[in-house]
């Protein structure tokens, strides 16, 4: 038997009302990882995340992200930041919907790496509630557990907004 996964899916261009606000799920010397908002939609939910590492997690980060198309790499591994969410009945692997490509920089000296996934979650349209537990091992992020209690904040009305 499968089990459950929320899939990479592109939540609704419009509709959508911001449920929860940016909140920091974890941070060590060189590694952030933020909620940047949640917004509900009548079909489900859409949860933006973004992970910020800088120093050796980035360099990591870095090389787990790499294209593997070189058949002499025999190193060659592949990682992200894995995300399980559960909400309403589903406790499900959530796959990561990116609208941008991740940044890789290099600023005096310090290799920086910056992902903002988005994901969304298929759930009925009134969900009060999201457990998010994410991590990415490889890069030194131990998986971390936070709540998100969801209502409308005080934003307007807003679709798949770009940040």
């Amino acid at each position: 038997m499968r089990r459950p996964r929320w899939p990479a899916v592109a939540p609704p261009v419009s509709g959508g009302v911001e449920v929860h606000g940016q909140r920091l799920l974890a941070a060590d010397t060189h590694l952030m990882l933020d909620v940047i908002r949640a917004v509900a939609f009548e079909s489900g939910l859409a949860v933006h995340l973004a992970l910020t590492a800088t120093g050796a997690p980035a360099e990591g980060a870095r090389r787990q992200t790499r294209p593997l198309t070189d058949p002499d790499d025999w190193s060659a591994e592949w990682s992200y930041l894995t995300v399980w969410a559960a909400a309403e009945n589903t406790d499900a692997e959530a796959d990561p919907y990116l609208p941008r490509p991740d940044v890789h920089a290099c600023d005096a000296g310090l290799s920086v790496y910056r992902t903002e996934p988005r994901y969304w979650l298929g759930t009925p349209p009134i969900v009060r509630s999201v457990t998010l537990t994410a991590g990415w091992p490889q890069i030194g992020l131990p998986a971390t557990t936070a709540i998100l209690a969801l209502e409308p904040t005080d934003q307007p009305s807003i679709g798949n907004r770009s940040r």
